[in-house]
């Protein structure tokens, strides 16, 4: 199992640009400086009127498999 930390803001015009289709997936850096690649369709929970910008926990199974996220502000 491996976990990747890390903050995702995205402000109201960007989540539009998700949910029209433009943009699938994000690209994130992690607080180990890791850049990770994770589809957006994760992140629908957390989406607000605001956007998003919290601090989230990625768990990856040892074969690299999405296995959750978690916001842990």
């Amino acid at each position: 199992m491996r976990q990747y930390k890390f903050r995702l803001v995205l402000d109201v015009e960007q989540c539009l640009a998700f949910y029209q289709g433009l943009y699938t997936d994000v690209v994130v850096q992690a607080e180990n400086g890791q850049t990770v690649q994770l589809p957006l369709r994760h992140f629908r929970p957390y989406i607000s009127h605001a956007g998003v910008n919290a601090r989230f926990v990625l768990t990856l199974t040892d074969q690299g498999k999405f296995q959750t996220l978690e916001k842990i502000n």
